[in-house]
Formats: C-alpha cells, structure tokens, sequence
C-alpha cells in the first residue's frame, strides 16, 4: 500500500536536494506528498581521497541504499553516473527523469593558453575520466585533484592560481551558477560523458510493486531511459566501474519523417570510448543504427544489448582491456597522474 507521504531520501549537498526535489515535483503533481530525508555517503564524508582511490563502488550511493532496505526512506535519488552498474540486491532502478546537460565544462579566466601547446598549464578535477581525456589531448599538461560540492570546488579553483577546472554542466545549470566576470565556461565537445551523465534516477525496492508502477508510468522518460541503459549495459560489459575512464553516450535523432503509410524512423547514436589513466592511450567506436518508432518502445531491451554489446566486444578486440588494468593499477592515491 502507498504510504500517504513518502519520504524521498537524497545525498544533502545542494545539487542533490535540487534534484530530489524535482522528483517531489513531478510526485506532486501525481497528488502524492512526500518529504526529504537526508543521508551522508561515503563520499560526502571524505572530501580528501580522490574517488579512483577509494577502491569501492557506491560511495554516493550505498548509504542510500541502506536506508532504503532498511525502510528509513521509500525510494532514493541518485545522479545516474554515480549508480553502480549492478544495483544492491532488493533495490532497482524504478525510474529515469528527463535528461539534462549530458557534456562536460572547462570553467577557466582566459583562453589563449588553449591554442599554446607550449604552455603548462594546471587543470583540475575529481574524475579520472576527465584527467584522462584532457591529458590526451594536452600531454604536456598537469591535472591534479579536486573534490567537494559545486560551490566548494569552484571556490578552490577561484582561490588557485590554476588555469582551469572541469565541471558537469548539467550540474552548472541545475545550481543556476553564476560565473564571475573573468570567467568564462568553454564547451568542450572532445570529452565523451560518462555513462549516465545528466540523468536523474529514482531507486525502490524490488518488493514495492505499487510505488514501482508508480515511478515507471508517472516519472520515467522511456527514451532517456533507452539511452542511459545502453551506457551502462556497455559499463557493464567493459566491467567498468564509476572510477574507470570509460566513456558512453547515447542520443536517438529523428531519421526520416513518416510517409503516407510507414512510421517515423529514429536514427540511435552510441559513442564509445576507453582512455589509458595518463591520456596516452584512447580506443573509441561510434555506431549508428536506424528504428522505426515502434521498435524503440517493443525492443528497447534488445536494442539496448545489441549495440552495447557490439561497442564491447569492438573495443576489447583492439585492447580495451589493457587500458582498464592500467586503469585499475592506477588507483593508487599515491599515484601522480
């Protein structure tokens, strides 16, 4: 039986309150009351060790997790991109939101240096797969560490003397940040997204069959759902985790307009990519597959597997797996990168 207010449990950084308020939104307009109810993750606590150190899977999620079998919340919500691929058993994925900005962000105060490959410049960021795109492309570069919320790593970077910091733009949105007048936000195209970025997920127990309809009709967007499932379902084939350098993104553009008499076709887009820690190494793949309207709705799963598969099994057959064990190897905290 629904609860007649359900309590929402979310990660208490401002980013996360704003995301889990959306969900209370949308649950709202459903004419259902709901309250959040904070957890600290293991993540939020240490603020120090870079995530690709920390060696486990879940740190922003595994405590709600916790709460959640534990009934102390009714469903949780999640930055896709930091939800293991294998979800904690009794609890599933009841919904994806609308996606947001899925691209990564260089916020930095002056641009010339980026034309300069002479220049050393100094770059920051806590994503192992943000050091390693951006020192592909700039070896000559150094990328040290940076952790916090939104605000806390854009202060340090406004304290630094660095040149730039990399940042979700979804999250730069969602916070309505506001540059200062030196600054400036570059896109950054070349960076490939990690598999879920910009989505929101909302997890329930397996058992709640009620409240799972509830989040599968009334809060779920089939076709961001479509997407970051092939991301993953490719994360997962990789045997890649949060902190590994592998990169996914998926998009469906419209084809062809309808005819007299056949429907809509939808191209589905899947970028893959798999970098070395240091930058040296890259392996990447993009396929591209047509489907009318009706097959993105009655095979969605095996659309999903297929092209996740077939990204797979392309970049191990070119060493994608040497590339992860030098991944691995590199979670180190001791490490230089």
């Amino acid at each position: 039986m629904m609860p007649e207010l359900l309590r929402i449990g979310t990660r208490n950084s401002e980013l996360a309150r704003w995301q889990a308020t959306q969900v209370q939104e949308l649950l709202a307009r459903q004419g259902l009351k709901s309250v959040l109810v904070p957890v600290e993750s293991q993540g939020d606590r240490d603020q120090h060790t870079p995530l690709y150190a920390m060696g486990v899977q879940g740190v922003f999620t595994r405590h709600l997790d916790q709460a959640l079998l534990a009934r102390d919340i009714d469903l949780a919500v999640h930055s896709l991109k930091d939800v293991p691929v294998q979800p904690a058993k009794g609890i599933c994925l009841g919904a994806i939101l609308p996606r947001g900005a899925a691209e990564d962000v260089l916020i930095c105060r002056e641009t010339a240096w980026l034309e300069d490959a002479r220049v050393q410049a100094t770059i920051a960021t806590g994503s192992i797969r943000r050091r390693a795109a951006w020192l592909h492309r700039y070896p000559n570069h150094q990328v040290v560490d940076l952790r916090g919320n939104i605000p806390t790593r854009l202060r340090k970077f406004r304290e630094s003397s660095w040149q730039g910091a990399l940042f979700a733009h979804a999250a730069l949105e969602r916070l309505a940040i506001s540059l200062q007048p030196d600054e400036k936000m570059i896109a950054l195209p070349w960076v490939i997204p990690a598999p879920g970025q910009g989505a929101i997920a909302v997890a329930v127990r397996e058992e709640d069959a009620e409240l799972r309809e509830l989040c599968a009709v009334r809060l779920n967007d089939p076709h961001t759902a479509l997407c970051v499932n092939m991301e993953r379902a490719f994360l997962q084939a990789m045997e890649g985790g949060c902190s590994t350098p592998i990169c996914a993104y998926a998009r469906i553009e419209a084809a062809l307009p309808a005819g007299e008499s056949t429907e809509e076709t939808f191209s589905v887009i899947f970028t893959a990519q798999v970098l070395s820690p240091d930058g040296s190494r890259k392996l990447d793949i993009e396929l591209k597959k047509n489907f009318q309207s009706r097959e993105i709705v009655s095979q969605a799963d095996k659309l999903v597997n297929d092209m996740a598969r077939e990204a797979a099994e392309n970049l191990l057959s070119r060493g994608a797996k040497d590339l992860l064990r030098s991944s691995h190897r590199s979670s180190n905290p001791n490490l230089d990168l």
